[in-house]
């Protein structure tokens, strides 16, 4: 029989701890906050996490800071940082989500990047895949990042340019 755990903040308030790390073949973790999870499967419940690795990553109304995976499914949550093989969000805010295969659904990120990225409504700011499918509309793209770095070195130039001018008018 594998190895189940199940961690729900009522068994936490009754002990007085919040837990550092959490390790089994699947684990389920229930409202309440856990540093580290290691696990086969993680099933998140309005739970919050810094750091879970895992093969497969199921999650609702939860937030992760940093989430390694081979597999992630996740509603209504918040990301900071996602790495999988395969990627599936909806209505998900999220900094920087990457995967071979990225399906995200009313989704709000600052990057997304894969292999072949597909997209449903929301706003991200970059779009970056070999292959894109649906509603992409990011805020910035390749091109727009490119112009961006150009335009943002050429003030930086003429800032430094400016700046050694009015430092000889001082002498």
């Amino acid at each position: 029989m594998a190895e189940e755990e199940h961690l729900e903040s009522s068994a936490l308030e009754e002990e007085g701890l919040e837990p550092a790390e959490i390790s089994g073949e699947s684990v389920q973790v229930s409202s309440t906050a856990v540093e580290t999870i290691r696990a086969r499967e993680v099933h998140l419940n309005g739970a919050a996490a810094r750091t879970i690795r895992a093969e497969q990553v199921d999650m609702q109304n939860s937030a992760v800071l940093r989430l390694d995976a081979g597999e992630i499914e996740a509603e209504e949550s918040a990301i900071g940082f996602a790495q999988a093989d395969v990627v599936r969000l909806e209505e998900v805010q999220a900094g920087l989500i990457s995967g071979q295969e990225v399906v995200a659904k009313e989704c709000a990120a600052w990057a997304v990047l894969g292999g072949t990225v597909r997209v449903d409504g929301g706003r991200n700011l970059v779009v970056i895949g070999k292959h894109l499918d649906g509603n992409v509309q990011p805020l910035l793209d390749l091109r727009g990042a490119a112009v961006l770095g150009i335009a943002a070195g050429l003030t930086a130039m003429l800032l430094m340019a400016l700046r050694q001018a009015l430092r000889r008018r001082r002498r």
